[in-house]
């Protein structure tokens, strides 16, 4: 899932500083999520597809067809 909401917000324009001044999540916890260190959290997955246009429906519907 970290590398489709990466893709989401890359497209959307938006960099990892932004997206983390944005939705309140520390810069460092961020990269931890979206290099798949760390899981995302269901609030931080909602507030990033927000800010990248989209809903988390579609985000998972990527994340299912990438891993099929």
């Amino acid at each position: 899932m970290s590398h489709v909401v990466r893709e989401a917000l890359r497209d959307a324009g938006i960099s990892q500083r932004v997206a983390s001044t944005e939705t309140g999540i520390p810069l460092t916890t961020l990269v931890r999520r979206l290099s798949g260190r760390s899981p995302l959290l269901v609030t931080e997955l909602a507030a990033l597809a927000s800010l990248a246009g989209v809903t988390v429906s579609e985000l998972t519907a990527r994340a299912e067809q990438v891993a099929a």
